[in-house]
């Protein structure tokens, strides 16, 4: 094995520090002699104060200059929360490893103790999110969503702010359990079969050069099978549909006992008023199936009718005519991890 000190990049915020030592302390329960080194690299994302021009700016903004540490070999791996990541990785690098995912779900915290069901009319509720924007405005159409961006530290301080006209704000349960571990914020479970969670949400990838196998090994004994399984059926749903921070849509899967994983999705219009919610299940070593499976139903009930209302040219493109991020044609899918591994055994 290489030197016993091992690089590992992460962005700055506190989530993403919390998330990362989390990772690192169960790698150090099968690596005691390894020490571990947290980078904290700054990126673009976190430079971007507007939630609008943040989700104009496109996909990647929170992992490209970690990516770039890495591919540089200046640092051996990188922590990213799961939905961070765009759904084609750059060439020469791969996710070697997903564990356990946390709680999937996302959560109210209000103001005081009234849950968002009972808030009234014109009550404001705070999110960033187009998916959650444009679900909650379906399910509580009363409700006034307004843009709230900043970390979470910053979202709890503009909601109990002595000037805050928030009732309340809608956030990832994950983030709030990995930050907040001793259960100090009270929170409302919202269900996920209703405000289906983002592709990757509650996951976490451990991002590292595809061809270094010494790293591979060293993080395999923190992978979860069923997890990865999981979050590639919903990264590879929503890398058909080309959905992203820019598109209100969910994408979730859950594995049982029997080896079946059920994939759902929700599709909402920017108003609320047309949501599209379907499920697809499979067997889970076919996770890119039941993405195909789901996105023709999806489709069939009139999601490329969504879709091409909130864009408009992206929609009415051919996906084999779309362009790939760095401006070219897409190039055809690599295998994923977990396939490629199969495959070598």
């Amino acid at each position: 094995m290489r030197g016993s000190t091992i690089k590992v990049g992460t962005r700055g915020s506190a989530l993403a520090l919390a998330q990362s030592q989390q990772v690192i302390k169960r790698l150090k329960e099968f690596h005691p002699k390894l020490n571990f080194v947290i980078v904290s690299i700054k990126t673009a994302g976190d430079r971007i104060t507007s939630a609008a021009e943040l989700r104009s700016a496109g996909k990647g903004l929170f992992v490209k200059e970690i990516e770039r540490a890495l591919l540089g070999r200046r640092i051996s791996m990188a922590i990213h929360s799961m939905k961070d990541l765009p759904s084609v990785l750059p060439e020469g690098l791969v996710i070697g490893a997903v564990p356990e995912r946390a709680d999937a779900s996302d959560v109210f915290i209000g103001r005081n103790s009234t849950p968002i069901e009972k808030l009234p009319p014109g009550a404001q509720v705070g999110t960033s999110s187009l998916r959650r924007q444009a679900i909650l405005k379906s399910l509580f159409p009363n409700l006034r969503l307004v843009e709230l961006k900043g970390n979470l530290d910053t979202r709890l301080e503009k909601l109990r702010g002595p000037r805050s006209t928030l009732s309340g704000i809608v956030v990832a349960a994950a983030g709030v359990r990995r930050l907040y571990p001793d259960n100090g914020i009270p929170t409302q479970l919202l269900p996920r079969d209703k405000l289906v969670p983002a592709a990757g949400q509650g996951a976490i990838a451990i991002e590292i050069r595809g061809r270094d196998e010494e790293m591979r090994k060293i993080i395999q004994p923190i992978h979860h099978e069923s997890t990865a399984a999981c979050v590639e059926a919903e990264r590879e749903f929503q890398r058909r549909l080309e959905g992203g921070c820019q598109v209100p849509m969910g994408a979730y899967a859950e594995a049982s006992d029997d080896g079946l994983i059920r994939l759902t999705a929700c599709l909402a219009s920017l108003d609320g008023r047309r949501v599209i919610r379907e499920s697809q299940s499979g067997t889970m070593d076919d996770p890119n199936g039941i993405a195909a499976a789901l996105e023709t139903v999806v489709n069939a009930k009139g999601a490329q009718e969504i879709l091409s209302e909130i864009r408009p040219e992206a929609a009415r493109a051919p996906r084999s005519a779309r362009p790939h991020r760095n401006g070219h044609a897409r190039p055809k899918r690599r295998a994923s991890p977990r396939h490629r591994a199969r495959a070598r055994r």
